[in-house]
């Protein structure tokens, strides 16, 4: 009975998980919609661009020390975490505080290509979203799952029914300087609740510089900025080629089947997988097999059965919802969205097991099959999207994420089998 209860409180915690990601990626999806009825293209081409910063920026100036920290402020006291964690968000703190007015200056210099009404607007943004993610990151990392995803709601959630609701109303505000200053207020009213977090309990008192610390870790980060960039760059060369060879309408349908099947990649690796981090950390810490392998094998049942759902959820959807949008080159490729359906579900797999490598400090292993992979997915693109098109990019994708998928399982199995059954610290 006891259990019952238990898994039933689990997967009640994850469902509210999954539900304020989901929120989050149905108030991206709107937004998107009324930008494109209400501003016009190129405003939504502005907005693409800045949230694909936020992707781009946290992976390529984190310097992989995220994945190093997470290893290091799981389980221990709040004074040995808290200097860890504010010499983290200082380091990227300090990259936009000297990486922006050089940015600037160059713009400037090149007769301001970026004009200054909205380079204001998109750096401040770009500057608290890159420390807001990185906070919560920290906040997962010590158990404050529930706080980091309302945090997530907050900034990414909240503002764009908020902006619609004023472009319906008020026609006036029907702007991009609207839109982004209506996510800049989000990100500085987050920024004031993490504030007042902070402030409570004294935590503030723990607060200091340890750059000791961040000296070494910048060498540690190493193979996860390595991994991190070669993550980026398989997931986002194959548009990239598509464009280059079949041109921007196909390059569209490729990017919307892509977005649609990465719903539920992102709903249940970072609302299930990254709440468990913490625990898988804790677990191959005491070096006990059997301990890490039922946390693993749990995680990897739930994440297979919340993968599944939303799948099918989306292969029943995507039918009902393509003649709505009026684009018959999208239904002429329905096809293709259903190939990349299996290659999220293998995805989503192979980033699961990435996880439990993170945590079993197979930090060689993370490197080889990250560069792997991207190496992989360039050669997969170049020599199958000329000859099959957008199907071949698909293909492509299938054959990355099942190579990553056999990869991290197979490292995982044999560094998992590798715990002993005595309480000792990794590393």
């Amino acid at each position: 009975m006891t259990a019952s209860v238990a898994t039933l409180r689990r997967l009640l915690e994850q469902a509210t998980l999954i539900g304020l990601r989901g929120t989050v990626t149905l108030a991206k999806f709107a937004l998107a919609l009324y930008t494109a009825r209400y501003l016009g293209l190129a405003e939504l081409g502005v907005y693409g661009l800045v949230a694909g910063a936020l992707t781009i920026v946290p992976a390529v100036f984190g310097f992989g020390i995220t994945d190093t920290i997470s290893r290091q402020v799981v389980a221990v006291a709040r004074a040995v975490a808290a200097p860890l964690v504010t010499t983290r968000l200082s380091l990227s703190m300090a990259v936009h505080l000297v990486g922006q007015p050089l940015a600037w200056l160059l713009n400037a210099a090149l007769g301001e290509p970026v004009p200054w009404r909205l380079g204001i607007p998109v750096g401040l943004i770009l500057f608290l979203d890159h420390l807001a993610s990185d906070a919560c990151d920290m906040l997962i990392l010590r158990g404050r799952v529930f706080f980091a995803n309302a945090l997530l709601f907050l900034r990414h959630g909240l503002w764009p029914p908020l902006v619609i609701i004023a472009g319906l109303v008020f026609p006036a505000t029907r702007n991009l300087d609207c839109l982004l200053y209506g996510w800049l207020a989000s990100l500085v009213l987050t920024w004031l609740i993490i504030a007042v977090f902070v402030a409570g309990r004294g935590r503030w008192r723990a607060m200091r510089l340890d750059g000791r610390w961040l000296m070494q870790s910048l060498r540690a980060s190493v193979p996860f900025h390595v991994k991190d960039i070669s993550g980026v760059t398989s997931l986002y060369l194959d548009r990239f080629l598509i464009s280059f060879f079949l041109g921007l309408e196909l390059t569209g349908v490729y990017t919307f089947f892509w977005s649609v099947a990465n719903v539920a990649h992102s709903l249940v690796v970072y609302g299930i997988v990254q709440a468990r981090i913490a625990q898988l950390v804790e677990a191959a810490r005491m070096i006990e097999a059997a301990a890490f392998k039922s946390l693993e094998r749990r995680t990897q049942i739930e994440v297979t059965g919340w993968v599944a759902v939303l799948a099918t959820g989306a292969l029943v959807a995507m039918p009902i919802l393509l003649p709505l949008l009026d684009r018959p080159l999208l239904q002429d490729y329905l096809p293709v969205f259903w190939i990349m359906l299996v290659a999220t579900v293998m995805r989503v797999g192979a980033d699961g097991y990435s996880f439990a490598l993170l945590a079993l400090h197979q930090d060689r292993a993370i490197l080889v099959i990250a560069v792997a992979g991207a190496i992989g997915s360039a050669l997969a693109n170049v020599l199958l999207v000329p000859p099959l098109g957008i199907y071949g990019a698909a293909l492509g994708y299938v054959l990355t994420s099942v190579g990553l998928l056999i990869a991290r399982y197979a490292c995982s199995r044999s560094a998992g089998d590798g715990l002993r059954a005595r309480p000792e610290a990794v590393g």
